[in-house]
């Protein structure tokens, strides 16, 4: 299928000025055509975007910059893979602390904090199980994060023993165990 064209209004003196100092080596139609079409392409690339409609920018790249939307879709993957592994709950053994909660200890008359992050706790950029933040904090003699630990849900005022959640959580696994023929009927 043929292109279609469209003219626009072209300043006459710059078309014969740009064939006439290139000695017809450049056509003005062809030339002012790749500059808008790279214009175009740089904008995505670069994304100097605000003027395209924000709903109809994949588009635009998808015919214009498809190598542009091929890494977009790439760094939104690694976006969401990224966000899912830090958004990750710690688990200890019976117990689930969500993403974001706050741990403390005690130890030598002060606090000392951390975050759960990614399945772990992230105290100054390092990871770490219960057990080994625990023994950190106590300047790595052997210590019992259950006893020592204390967890604070996000948006909660509350701190939780380690051994409190525990017990919680044992105790919410022998409820659901339990057979429905051995559950009390109260009457």
């Amino acid at each position: 299928m043929p292109r279609e064209t469209i003219y626009i209004a072209f300043d006459r003196e710059l078309y014969d000025d740009i064939i006439r100092f290139s000695d017809g080596r450049l056509d003005p139609v062809a030339l002012a055509d790749s500059r808008v079409r790279s214009w175009v392409e740089g904008s995505i690339e670069f994304d100097d975007v605000e003027q395209w409609a924000e709903d109809r920018l994949e588009d635009l790249a998808e015919k214009y910059a498809p190598h542009v939307l091929e890494r977009w879709r790439k760094e939104r993957a690694e976006h969401l893979r990224q966000r899912s592994t830090e958004s990750r709950p710690l688990v200890w053994k019976e117990v689930t602390i969500a993403s974001g909660s706050e741990v403390r200890m005690f130890y030598n008359d002060a606090h000392q904090h951390a975050v759960i992050k990614g399945g772990k706790i992230v105290d100054e950029g390092k990871e770490y199980s219960p057990s080994e933040w625990a023994s950190k904090v106590a300047g790595g003699t052997s210590r019992n994060a259950w006893r020592d630990l204390w967890f604070r849900e996000p948006l909660s005022k509350t701190w939780v023993p380690a051994q409190l959640l525990r017990n919680t959580a044992r105790e919410e696994l022998r409820r659901k165990s339990r057979p429905a023929d051995t559950l009390e009927v109260t009457r």
